[in-house]
């Protein structure tokens, strides 16, 4: 039985890519209001369950989906028989754009819409119905301000938001994630193409951003989850192989010993 404390429960979740498989029967329960953090080797299935907690899994050609999701206890997901994604759509939430508002997401390169600063962080507002300039104006100062940005960027907004450095770039892409009030914000190796400094300001934002939302953080560097998620999954080769308290997982005392040699560098 879910708990209110459980954001997002996983089921059996399955993911196979034209036969190869990313994810094999993968069970967790994410809490509310954390940071969660998932870590492992590249080509483990990290970004992959990311895709299918948002259900932008439903836009991969030749995937196919088996188990559930749940999120505040709402079926959000819910496939048999390794469905393909092509008849994904209406399996679990009937509102499947409705559910991917619910979710933020940043992808580990940062992509700028062709458009201004202050464009980038409207948009989604707009699309959703929000019209009022004075609105749409304290929307985006509250956006670029939880992204550590709004000093940097405030007095040329009109200005085109590729024309940023890759960081502020980067923390662009978080405060658009934030513009629709995500209930959830998944983090995919935000800091894999920024410097460490612009990368431990973000963290900074994250650690604040956790009291309003929950956060998922899939990262390649380890320490990174030591610093920030209160519980970590180890996933490898699709399987997840450690889910635990973070400090009890680099601490030495997990359960498995491929988790101890990943946190320690033997491997990864």
């Amino acid at each position: 039985m879910v708990d209110n404390k459980t954001k997002i429960e996983v089921e059996n979740l399955g993911v196979s890519y034209g036969g190869k498989i990313a994810l094999k029967n993968l069970s967790m329960q994410i809490p509310a209001n954390e940071i969660f953090g998932i870590i492992g080797p590249a080509q483990s299935g990290k970004t992959t369950f990311l895709k299918a907690v948002n259900r932008t899994i439903d836009f991969v050609s030749g995937a196919s989906v088996k188990g559930k999701i749940l999120m505040d206890n709402e079926v959000i997901l819910n496939a048999d028989n390794s469905t393909p994604v092509t008849k994904l759509h209406g399996k679990g939430t009937k509102d499947v754009c409705g559910h991917r508002r619910r979710i933020g997401m940043v992808a580990p390169l940062p992509v700028g819409l062709p458009m201004t600063i202050f464009e980038n962080v409207s948009f989604a507002p707009r699309q959703s119905g929000k019209k009022k300039k004075d609105e749409l104006e304290h929307l985006v100062e509250r956006c670029l301000k939880q992204a550590a940005l709004w000093d940097e960027v405030k007095d040329r907004l009109n200005t085109l938001g590729t024309k940023l450095s890759g960081g502020q770039q980067q923390r662009l892409t978080i405060a658009r994630a934030l513009s629709h009030e995500p209930e959830v914000l998944c983090l995919d190796e935000f800091s894999i193409a920024i410097d460490p400094v612009t990368t431990m300001r973000i963290e900074d934002v994250l650690k604040e951003l956790q009291s309003e939302m929950t956060i998922i953080l899939v990262t390649n560097l380890v320490q990174q989850a030591r610093r920030l998620a209160k519980k970590t999954a180890f996933i490898f080769n699709g399987e997840l192989i450690e889910l635990d308290e973070t400090e009890k997982i680099f601490s030495g005392e997990a359960t498995d010993s491929r988790t101890n040699e990943f946190v320690s560098g033997i491997f990864g």
